[in-house]
């Protein structure tokens, strides 16, 4: 019985593993293909666990002031150095914000990717 639930509790933290992972290399993709260069400059506004353990190709800074690309798991107390730098959400409703110019998040067990097109033009004149 304890080789059974011991399988289980592997198979689980396996599979919790990969999620992240594969988060990581999505985020990775997204960031290089929005600053168009090979090891962006990334800041973390609040944890988001992928990218910290897997920044693969990115360069984490610790602050906005040095950052290409900020990514926010939440927009509460932004500090304004962040707000004129190219802010990706992490859900979906953090969208309504302007400075946003796209977000990556899960829904349904699935990943979903939304931009909008005229805010990325806006960032890039």
């Amino acid at each position: 019985m304890k080789w059974i639930l011991g399988f289980f509790i592997l198979i689980g933290i396996t599979l919790y593993a990969n999620d992240i992972e594969l988060e990581a290399t999505i985020f990775n993709k997204i960031l290089i293909a929005l600053s168009a260069k090979e090891h962006p400059k990334v800041f973390i506004y609040k944890n988001i666990e992928s990218i910290e353990r897997y920044p693969q190709n990115l360069i984490l800074t610790s602050t906005c002031k040095d950052a290409d690309i900020v990514v926010v798991s939440t927009l509460k107390n932004l500090p304004a150095s962040c707000s004129k730098k190219l802010l990706l959400g992490t859900q979906y409703f953090q969208l309504r914000d302007k400075r946003v110019v796209g977000a990556f998040f899960w829904q349904k067990g699935r990943p979903n990717i939304l931009f909008y097109k005229e805010r990325l033009l806006n960032f890039r004149t």
